[in-house]
């Protein structure tokens, strides 16, 4: 990720949290927890539980990584990897034990366990995940009892089936302590998000000083990605959803929207993805270009507004996340429409889409250090049409909510 010399989030902040799933295997029983990641390239996963706990995320394309933290002994980082990873691993980790392993993917850059690669015999294998894992449990002396998987949902079947393979304790059941620990973001890390915040928000006032009639979309967004990269951001993504201002359903939804011509009317969303420094922040903002929208997509972007408020507003510590997707639903049916799928956010943070997840029928309260997303999407009853002009980045806090992008929320006028 980076220098581990010169990271906002301090040595002691990782330690506490690997001692942290240590005490969780006692507490289960454990010989001790698998913590799983995808690469990075799979943003749209479960990417970040093992940069949380090591400061080392897998940038490449295909790699898996995992952590292993035993009941006993030093966590044990693996990656299915080749030797120059190491030299970049010690830049930025602490861990002081990182072990080469194979991947069953013949398409990864590594070693291959499989006898049989493409019809030959591989002549460099290397241990698996699972018969790593195993060796280092009995080195431990913690072996014969069951390990605990964090990330199982981001795991190929290929690897779940090696450590069942090897780990003859077997996998237990148990809750995903990493996810737990993530939701609850340290000050250190609500720094960094709002650093991603702000480089998100310097995008979308450049969008404001090139915004003009006939501009093909995928110019505004290009001008908007450039931004944000010489700010800083190492990943960036801007989407688009454009439609005639008296027609919505006519509109051409993200990809295809940045091959259409902006016009004077237009209704115009701009859906922001920037991460800096892994951290994330989704941001929606909506105008046109001229003095007006058109009336059909004015109708609809006004109410959607609104309900953003009334939810925004009713957010508090306490508050079940159940009861918040009722109020949202209650308000979008005053103005004639529905929220589609039950769903208005989900956590960020390491991951574009973390806990906790803003979701229907949730039993969860609202806590402090709780960051997500509250993007309230509004569809039309019975039919397809579905907008979201809005999206804000919310801090819970011990006395209410902090949004932590600043770019102003009402209809941007170019």
């Amino acid at each position: 990720m980076w220098n581990k010399n010169e990271h906002e989030i301090p040595r002691s902040e990782f330690e506490q949290r690997i001692e942290r799933v240590r005490q969780f295997a006692e507490e289960q029983n454990l010989s001790g927890v698998v913590v799983f990641s995808a690469p990075k390239i799979h943003q749209w996963n479960q990417t970040g539980h093992v940069g949380y706990l090591t400061n080392w995320s897998n940038l490449d394309r295909i790699t898996d990584v995992m952590l292993l933290v035993p009941c006993q002994g030093p966590p044990v980082l693996m990656v299915a990897g080749v030797e120059y990873m190491l030299d970049q691993i010690e830049e930025v980790s602490w861990i002081d034990q990182v072990r080469l392993v194979s991947s069953p993917d013949p398409r990864a850059i590594s070693g291959a366990f499989d006898l049989s690669v493409a019809g030959e015999s591989a002549s460099r294998g290397a241990r698996s995940f699972g018969a790593e894992v195993a060796c280092i449990l009995k080195a431990n002396k913690c072996e014969g009892r069951p390990i605990s998987i964090s990330g199982f949902e981001a795991m190929p079947v290929a690897v779940y089936q090696d450590l069942q393979t090897h780990v003859k304790s077997g996998i237990a059941n148990a809750p995903d302590i990493v996810a737990e620990l993530r939701q609850f973001k340290t000050p250190q890390e609500v720094n960094l998000l709002k650093k991603s915040a702000s480089i998100s928000d310097l995008s979308y006032h450049r969008m404001m000083e090139v915004l003009s009639e006939g501009m093909w979309g995928y110019e505004l967004t290009a001008e908007m990605d450039c931004t944000a990269k010489c700010h800083g951001s190492d990943f960036v993504y801007h989407c688009m959803h454009t439609a005639p201002g008296d027609n919505l359903k006519a509109g051409k939804l993200s990809v295809k929207s940045h091959d259409c011509r902006l016009q004077r009317g237009d209704y115009i969303n701009v859906n922001a993805y920037v991460v800096y420094k892994g951290y994330w922040i989704q941001s929606d903002r909506s105008g046109t270009i001229g003095r007006c929208l058109g009336s059909n997509a004015a109708h609809m972007v006004e109410a959607n507004l609104k309900v953003q408020d009334e939810v925004l507003a009713a957010l508090q510590p306490g508050l079940a996340i159940g009861d918040l997707i009722d109020i949202g639903d209650r308000s979008a049916r005053r103005f004639g429409y529905e929220i589609q799928g039950g769903r208005i956010g989900h956590g960020q943070g390491l991951d574009y889409s973390e806990c906790p997840f803003l979701l229907a029928g949730s039993s969860e309260t609202l806590k402090p250090g709780h960051v997500f997303v509250l993007h309230v999407c509004l569809g039309v009853p019975g039919g397809t049409l579905l907008i979201n002009p809005i999206a804000d980045l919310c801090h819970i806090t011990r006395n209410g909510v902090e949004v932590l992008n600043h770019f102003p929320r009402s209809l941007f006028q170019g």
